[in-house]
């Protein structure tokens, strides 16, 4: 429902004829107009129809109600950076759902409670809340494994599930969900509520001995998973070892619980990665940087530029550190060549702590790869690595690199190609011929404006290129060994159509 149909729905409603559907009609409205709030005054309107919802669903009336309410006045305050006042309220709270609400709701309390106790400082207390919530999860399933396999439901950035707005007319805004990064501050995932506007539903029907639904495993396994990432956090704020090992293994039993494509699992495969590299950076035995590796991996299978781009950016440059201290031949320049994908993404203005650190790791990294006064420069050591790396790998970075490009509008998508192109081309002539294979084919793979602008930039670093008449003859031979039939003829044609001429 739009908030039009809200604000339609509250004014159909008298006070003094209907209170309790008044004061639900102007929770729902409220939420409404938290979540779509982009200034002050809109979330000071939802907070003053809260303060008189909660008026009149009291705790001793209806205490479901009311703990919602206290739990949305809660999020106000952490919005705002109150976290001990938002610890407060998610306490009392959770008092008034834990004996009441449905089993989902109350494990969401738990979890709201943790997190808040996180945010305040105190992980300890953050750890046992989250203890009884992943507790509650496991004595309602009998330990059994819950089920993912349905269609992903992710929390939305930006967004809480929880009941927004509370009585104390605190500002409220859902807060960020970012990914925790080990140099960078940032807020933790919250859990899906499945909230319903009737008043106070008991706990008939969520008995630990009834057959959960469908419907609900994945609800208890979305939380579940929100519960253990927090819990993880928590230790990591901590930080002794013995804490570390536990927040991996709480990542990878998130992972495990949410569903592969949610935004959630990219969170707790970042997580993961950063708790295994902290402990290889310690030098805890049984802990190396390969890990870390494979985890930010999964994590930007999940948070891709496009859907996530905030996101991937954090993971790119948390990759990027995890090469650098991995330090295996050619890391250097894998770690440079992902640094240089998150500062692409970070806006100086909008994220100016990320955009800093990725724009020293980026210089740090060339500074170490151009040590010996080579001027290869930054794409220079990209291309070397392209020539000297496997097939699989070579393929996958210049997927990455070409998608980010064809992402972009055609003028800096053209200088994208233009700086790609012309580092290839200052390669030896067989190691050009290499990438260039590889390049062609996955160019295939991908939108025909983004070939279009690759053969133009093609035949243009040729012409201009003081060995033009060699890159012409090995771009003429990855055509006839790499493309078959209508490709062949389609690429022949767009060079053409610029002026090349097959040698």
């Amino acid at each position: 429902m739009t908030i039009e149909d809200l604000e339609a729905d509250l004014a159909a409603v008298r006070l003094a004829a209907a209170p309790d559907q008044w004061a639900l009609a102007a929770y729902r409205l409220a939420v409404a107009r938290a979540e779509a709030a982009s200034q002050p005054d809109d979330l000071e309107q939802a907070l003053g129809l809260l303060d008189k919802a909660a008026r009149i669903l009291t705790a001793d009336r209806a205490p479901v109600e009311h703990g919602r309410i206290l739990t949305a006045a809660a999020n106000c305050h952490r919005a705002s950076g109150r976290a001990d006042r938002a610890l407060e309220l998610f306490v009392r709270a959770e008092k008034l759902l834990e004996p009441r609400a449905p089993v989902p709701e109350r494990v969401g309390t738990l979890v709201n409670l943790g997190l808040a106790c996180y945010e305040a400082g105190q992980p300890k207390p953050a750890i046992e809340a989250l203890d009884r919530a992943v507790d509650l999860i496991r004595q309602i399933h009998g330990h059994g494994a819950i089920a993912t396999d349905t269609p992903d439901h992710t929390i939305p950035q930006n967004e809480t599930d929880t009941p927004d707005r509370g009585p104390d007319h605190d500002e409220t805004d859902a807060p960020d969900q970012t990914i925790p990064q080990n140099d960078q501050d940032a807020p933790d995932p919250q859990p899906d509520h499945d909230e319903t506007d009737t008043p106070d539903r008991g706990s008939d029907g969520d008995k630990a001995g009834s057959a959960p639904s469908r419907e609900l495993d994945d609800e208890l396994g979305r939380l579940l998973g929100a519960a253990l990432i927090n819990r993880a956090q928590a230790r990591q704020a901590i930080g002794s070892d013995e804490d570390l090992v536990a927040a991996v293994e709480d990542y990878r039993a998130a992972v495990t619980a949410l569903p592969g494509s949610s935004l959630q699992t990219g969170m707790a495969s970042h997580g993961l990665g950063a708790a295994v590299l902290e402990l290889f950076q310690r030098g805890v035995p049984g802990w190396d940087a390969d890990t870390a590796v494979a985890a930010f991996g999964q994590s930007l299978a999940v948070l891709g530029h496009a859907s996530f781009p905030f996101h991937h950016a954090v993971a790119r440059h948390s990759l990027a550190l995890a090469y650098e201290m991995r330090s295996g031949p050619g890391d250097q320049a894998r770690a440079l060549n992902s640094a240089h994908a998150s500062i692409s993404v970070f806006d100086p203005r909008l994220h100016p702590s990320h955009w800093r650190t990725a724009h020293a790791t980026l210089a740090r990294l060339e500074a170490a790869l151009d040590d010996g006064g080579s001027g290869t420069g930054r794409l220079g050591h990209v291309a070397h690595l392209l020539a000297a790396t496997t097939e699989a790998e070579r393929e996958q970075l210049l997927r990455d690199r070409l998608l980010r490009a064809a992402s972009l509008p055609s003028t800096p998508m053209g200088a994208e190609l233009d700086a790609l192109i012309g580092s290839l081309a200052a390669l030896e002539t067989d190691e050009y011929r290499l990438v260039l294979r590889t390049l062609i084919g996955v160019l295939m793979e991908l939108p025909d404006p983004l070939l279009e602008a690759a053969c133009e930039t093609i035949f243009r670093v040729h012409r201009e290129h003081e060995s033009a008449a060699a890159l012409d003859a090995a771009l003429d031979s990855v055509i006839n060994d790499r493309l078959f039939g209508p490709q062949r003829v389609r690429v022949r044609d767009l060079l053409e159509a610029n002026g090349w001429i097959r040698p």
